[in-house]
């Protein structure tokens, strides 16, 4: 079971890997305040991705689930409401977190959270045979244009395990 909060849901569509989602295995699942993120105020600002994300809800790929955050979630205030409620829906259904935000993932892993990012689901995607190296690259790079924040640390880590790992 995997839980998206509102960045993959966004950079993934804005570069045409929304069939990532479908890909995966599992239940797919989003707290309704990253829906509200993405999709009503989205669609309010005219972002495509919003419509991509609402579509991908309407086939049932992604579910929509009420989070109640409890104990120490609860009071993050370094955290959007987005994160906390992805991170406590993860840890409620023993599932994991896809949250871009280093403190949130930092957060989940003190509590014990499986939490990865949107280069993880890239990297997954590359594994299995979907994408190649090149359009991996490239749609990340592609995200970085488009106003996905990645250090430049992530980034050379990304290059690094790229170029490492697969040969093609």
């Amino acid at each position: 079971m995997i839980v998206f909060n509102s960045t993959p849901l966004i950079y993934l569509s804005k570069v045409n890997l929304s069939w990532i989602f479908e890909e995966l295995e599992g239940k797919k699942l989003i707290p309704k305040s990253v829906y509200f993120e993405v999709v009503v105020k989205g669609k309010e600002r005219g972002d495509i991705d919003a419509f991509i994300v609402e579509d991908l809800i309407k086939k049932g790929v992604i579910k929509v689930i009420d989070v109640e955050v409890e104990g120490l979630l609860r009071d993050m205030k370094e955290l959007h409401k987005g994160e906390i409620e992805a991170l406590e829906l993860a840890r409620e259904k023993d599932g994991i977190a896809i949250i871009d935000d280093s403190i949130a993932r930092e957060i989940g892993e003190i509590l014990g959270i499986k939490v990865h990012g949107s280069l993880y689901l890239v990297f997954l995607m590359l594994k299995k045979g979907k994408i190649d190296k090149k359009t991996a690259k490239s749609k990340v790079e592609e995200m970085i244009r488009k106003g996905f924040r990645l250090s430049a640390e992530v980034y050379s880590e990304f290059l690094r395990l790229l170029d490492s790992e697969w040969h093609g």
